[in-house]
């Protein structure tokens, strides 16, 4: 079983000495400073078999205390389906481009893509995805602002992942708001840009000095598939600005 620090209890440290609270029960407690990785460790979901003694005993306090709640990770159900869908809402900060319905029918053909963390009986965050052509799509996830910075993101997309594998699938990708480019750069995805504008707007010579490697057409839209190094929000602000007809955006993707 996971375990992990209750969603009202908080912690933090100074020089000498960490200090926790429950804000629910008004509950604190101080503990040594050498606890440190073993707290981060616990923010972020951990199995008290695999602690040392010396952090079973500060584990089993965290117990005794009722600090502490189970964190499971496992695909939605049905009845979790609204829930997850407005954390989307409240979470993604330039909102969805992808409707409840859609996803709903997406979930009714792919609902292993479909996973939700939670924490006790509560979903506290959610990943959702589906097959495109040659790839598997992570289409949205979201962690509620409550528990950000806990690593449930990372847990979410390693579990997604670990699903693709077994599905057999090779490649998967994920378009990446501007705020969160680091968080797939650290997670070994590599980006490319996605460029798309109406036909009409550009030319394909418009964008000569972008290194394109793949065109495609969806309905009255175009395309464009760039090469990048790495990614460049500067560069890509001066691309949004030189453009502004078109749509820019950076793609992470991974194989295996």
């Amino acid at each position: 079983m996971i375990q992990t620090l209750n969603k009202h209890v908080k912690w933090r440290k100074d020089n000498s000495a960490i200090f926790i609270c429950d804000c629910k029960r008004l509950i604190d407690l101080k503990i040594s400073f050498k606890y440190e990785s073993f707290m981060k460790r616990l923010s972020n979901g951990i199995e008290k078999e695999k602690l040392i003694e010396e952090e079973k005993l500060v584990f089993s306090d965290f117990e005794k205390m009722k600090l502490l709640s189970e964190l499971k990770i496992k695909n939605l159900s049905e009845k979790d389906f609204s829930k997850a869908m407005k954390i989307l809402d409240s979470e993604l900060s330039k909102g969805r481009v992808r409707s409840n319905k859609f996803l709903f029918n997406k979930f009714n053909k792919f609902p292993q893509f479909f996973i939700g963390i939670f924490l006790d009986k509560e979903i506290i965050g959610v990943i959702c995805g589906f097959p495109r052509e040659d790839y598997l799509l992570i289409s949205e996830i979201a962690i509620d602002s409550k528990f950000h910075k806990r690593g449930f993101g990372k847990i979410l997309i390693e579990r997604f992942e670990e699903v693709a594998r077994k599905g057999k699938y090779n490649k998967i990708n994920v378009g990446a708001e501007d705020n969160v480019i680091n968080f797939y750069s650290f997670l070994d995805y590599k980006p490319f840009l996605l460029v798309q504008y109406k036909k009409g707007d550009y030319i394909l010579e418009n964008f000569s000095e972008l290194d394109i490697f793949r065109k495609s057409e969806d309905k009255n839209q175009i395309l464009l598939e760039v090469k990048v190094n790495d990614f460049n929000l500067s560069l890509l602000k001066k691309f949004r600005e030189s453009y502004p007809k078109a749509w820019f955006q950076y793609i992470f993707t991974k194989s295996f």
